[in-house]
């Protein structure tokens, strides 16, 4: 069903990945799943301007398939808009938020923060305790969201061992309740 009091509404309809009309599906429009290799074309496109600006760490074609596992995307009419990665480290009961990432048109949805939820509850079932991340510009954003500024020591011994000072990454940690939401 399209309103016929906005200008051109076939054509937005028909021709925009949202369109404006009443959607009728039985398969799901938009999900959160994990990534599979299929999925680092997607994800490529999503990170490269990140990491043209600076924002992100670059990452190769090879380097995302090899890690592909701990990826995650969210998936709308077929395109990734968004993706993020955990990287746990099970004896430290902690986990690395990385390359959180949201397609430009639509920032602003609170797509990160969906993101941030689901990877939350994904690590309280691997019985992850604390989530830490690497950010040189988006700290606020992670203050936000419940994170606390942290000193270098505070990550595990192998993050510690790779952390590149050239960038200088404020360090931030989310301590995580133990209930899980389903």
């Amino acid at each position: 069903m399209l309103s016929r009091h906005i200008e051109g509404a076939l054509l937005l309809e028909l021709f925009s990945r949202d369109g404006i009309g009443t959607l009728v599906s039985t398969n799901p429009y938009e999900n959160i799943r994990k990534a599979t290799i299929e999925d680092v074309g997607g994800i490529l496109e999503l990170i490269k301007p990140l990491e043209k600006s600076g924002i992100l760490v670059r990452r190769s074609r090879e380097k995302l398939e090899m890690e592909i596992d701990y990826f995650i995307v969210q998936e709308r009419d077929g395109m990734s808009v968004a993706c993020a990665a955990l990287y746990p480290f099970m004896e430290g009961k902690i986990a690395e938020l990385a390359c959180l990432a949201v397609h430009n048109d639509y920032r602003g949805t609170d797509r990160g923060g969906i993101l941030l939820a689901y990877l939350e509850q994904k690590a309280k079932l691997l019985k992850i305790e604390q989530i830490f991340v690497l950010t040189t510009r988006t700290a606020h954003w992670f203050q936000e969201r419940g994170f606390k500024i942290a000193d270098l020591q505070s990550l595990p011994i192998e993050k510690q061992k790779i952390y590149n000072y050239q960038r200088q990454s404020k360090v931030f940690i989310k301590h995580l309740s133990s209930s899980i939401t389903t």
